[in-house]
């Protein structure tokens, strides 16, 4: 009898809670949905446990209890924080008078101040409100907002922009992409703007036509730092081009790059459209962690494809956003968690197929048509565990679009290549199983 009721259990903290859908108006940790987060909200939560998983079980664990009334107590005030997980983005809003205010807790703002990753200091204003002269050295550059004509440099700036798309204005106001033809369009409109004309494909970021930039006039190039975008960069401060640099790709988790949305909602006064789509965005990722708290942690992940021409393989180190995904929000092991820091780590391939072949799941951030050559440039990748397992994964054609703003369903979709036992039945989309015998990949149906 005992041993039945230790299996009974050990069978009950395996099932994967039930999640009910939050309240996505509301940010997390607003549990009484008055628009604010406070010592309220404790008082509330210790009263009412009956709520949503996505609304009360702040720490993921599965369960409503008095742990959550606890984390909330210790961590309302940084709940609160206009920007709570992306660590280099530096936004702050300011009333008439020039009072720190959060417009992500209902307080009316006048100005803003943005300071990019270059370290220039934009002072955003409606046309309609003069420059205050409590801003006086507080900025570089005044830019009235919202914005209407830009040129972006990345697929990934459109992606933080989409989001906040509601009349249309935001993507309307996009009148050039460095693009070159060197990929396809996954954002339809984007595509179809390109086509008949009302974006202009003003060349790729290694060398765009400048000439098509001027005539556009931007009141901003929105641009990256490092890679091409410093050269971009430069060329901006030549021509006298208002140039704003956003650093998401440098965020240390997944969310973390996603929050980036709210510098955008900053130049298009679209705050309440970033609330309610990083609300959603934040609350379905912290399911995958309710879904994998009981799994097993020791499941062993390698990410990473061999670049013989680059001269290896190129992983994540412990601290980057792939990392933290697979150890923090997925309850795995990573196979390179000896290699501190952010970024990537290059190493040789010997080195990188040593530890692949005994991992559990294998994934490429490639898709099938960069791995024709997957055969040659792995050798023994038949006798890896994961290849024999049938857990060799890819991603799909649009993930370096689409997945960033889908934040929430690629944390979905990695938690489930990863422990398919608390996903069962669902799809993914993002990451697919990889077939190297004919280089093609499908999407995994956890079983």
């Amino acid at each position: 009898m005992l041993k039945k009721a230790l299996i009974g259990v050990i069978l009950l903290l395996s099932i994967a809670p039930v999640i009910a859908e939050g309240n996505y108006n509301y940010r997390l940790g607003d549990v009484n949905w008055d628009g604010n987060i406070n010592i309220g909200d404790v008082v509330y939560l210790f009263k009412n446990r009956d709520l949503p998983l996505e609304e009360g079980d702040l720490n993921c664990d599965g369960d409503v209890d008095i742990g959550d009334v606890v984390y909330l107590f210790k961590n309302y005030r940084k709940l609160k924080e206009p920007i709570k997980h992306a660590q280099n983005m530096n936004l702050t809003y300011y009333d008439e008078r020039g009072n720190v205010v959060n417009p992500y807790e209902g307080e009316s703002w006048t100005y803003k101040i943005f300071v990019d990753a270059t370290g220039q200091r934009f002072l955003l204003k409606n046309k309609s409100k003069p420059v205050p002269k409590w801003a006086k050295g507080m900025y570089d550059i005044v830019i009235d907002v919202p914005l209407e004509r830009v040129v972006v440099m990345s697929s990934t700036h459109i992606a933080l922009m989409k989001p906040l798309d509601d009349d249309g204005s935001v993507i309307s106001s996009i009148k050039g992409i460095m693009w070159g033809k060197r990929y396809k369009w996954h954002f339809k409109d984007i595509d179809r703007g390109l086509k008949n004309g009302s974006i202009i494909d003003v060349g790729p970021t290694s060398n765009p036509n400048w000439d098509l930039i001027i005539n556009i006039s931007p009141q901003v190039i929105f641009v990256y730092p490092g890679y091409s975008g410093d050269i971009i960069i430069e060329k901006c401060k030549e021509l006298g081009i208002t140039y704003v640099a956003n650093a998401e790709y440098l965020e240390p988790t997944y969310l973390a790059r996603c929050e980036w949305v709210k510098m955008f909602a900053a130049f298009y006064n679209k705050e309440d459209a970033a609330k309610r789509y990083f609300s959603r965005v934040e609350k379905r990722s912290f399911n995958v962690k309710r879904k994998t708290y009981h799994c097993d942690p020791n499941v062993l992940v390698a990410w990473g494809k061999n670049y013989p021409k680059w001269g290896g393989v190129f992983v994540p180190r412990a601290q980057s956003y792939v990392a933290k995904g697979i150890v923090d929000f997925c309850h795995a092991s990573y196979v390179f968690a000896d290699y501190p820091g952010t970024g990537s780590a290059k190493i040789d391939y010997e080195t990188f197929a040593e530890r692949v072949k005994n991992a559990d799941i294998w994934i490429m951030p490639s898709t099938t048509e960069w791995l024709t050559t997957f055969k040659e440039d792995h050798p023994g990748y038949k006798e890896f565990k994961p290849v024999k397992n049938g857990k060799l994964f890819c991603i799909s054609d649009d993930y370096w679009q689409l997945g960033l703003m889908n934040t929430d369903q690629v944390l979905m979709d990695l938690g489930t290549v990863i422990h398919p036992e608390a996903f069962k039945g669902r799809t993914t989309h993002f990451f697919l199983r990889y077939y190297p015998d004919n280089n093609t990949a499908v999407p995994y149906t956890a079983g």
